[in-house]
């Protein structure tokens, strides 16, 4: 490096220098928990339902099977209810004893597989988890079912349009008109009756007008 070096230049030089050594950000996405699956996001929304909506939701851990939500106990400050995952059952158990000798507070428990939530009581010195009722786990919505689903809800909409527009417009053509009126009768003959025009008589837009001539004279 020359030593009559701008100084900007050297300035520029340092902070590419300092950014090559610093390690790469991790993503946001990636810090989070990914909630994907239909059973994981029912656990999530129990778990709203009893610690409340800002109850903080640890990253999920693949093949697990059960889910504890946890809030600490101090003396000081609110500490933040968590929701933890844990592999079975047995798993479960053991965080209700850590969380015990902790001063934690269990505030229930989820079972992914059965998609229930458990309650725990003690009976005869061993922790029991007894299963609560079923919740209604919504089904993931697959590419094609939803593609179905838009093609019935367009064809309906079709369907409505065409009708909505025969109603406006009507099916009836235009009025018939009258007849045209009958001609005037022949003259008669020598001796005989004068001739009288009838006129042709018929419905709007059938008339069929037309005089006829006057009697034949009388021999």
């Amino acid at each position: 490096m020359s030593t009559d070096e701008p100084e900007y230049l050297k300035a520029i030089r340092r902070t590419q220098e300092s950014k090559k050594g610093a390690p790469a950000a991790k993503p946001a996405a990636a810090e989070k928990a990914a909630i994907q699956s239909p059973t994981e996001r029912e656990a999530v929304r129990w778990a709203r339902e009893v610690g409340g909506k800002d109850i903080k939701i640890g990253t999920f851990k693949p093949g697990s099977k059960c889910a504890v939500l946890v809030h600490p106990i101090t003396p000081f400050g609110a500490p933040q209810v968590s929701l933890e995952w844990v592999a079975d059952r047995e798993a479960l158990t053991a965080r209700y004893h850590a969380a015990q000798g902790a001063g934690e507070n269990v505030l229930g428990s989820y079972e992914l597989t059965t998609g229930r939530p458990l309650s725990a009581e003690t009976v005869d010195g061993k922790l029991v988890f007894t299963p609560g009722q079923p919740r209604a786990i919504a089904k993931a919505e697959t590419p094609e079912r939803m593609i179905r689903k838009a093609a019935a809800e367009a064809a309906l909409l079709a369907k409505t349009r065409r009708t909505e527009t025969f109603g406006s417009s009507g099916f009836g053509g235009k009025p018939g008109g009258g007849g045209r009126p009958g001609g005037p009768g022949g003259p008669g003959g020598p001796g005989g009756r004068p001739g009288s025009g009838r006129g042709g008589s018929g419905p709007a837009g059938q008339g069929n007008g037309g005089g006829r001539g006057g009697a034949r004279g009388g021999r």
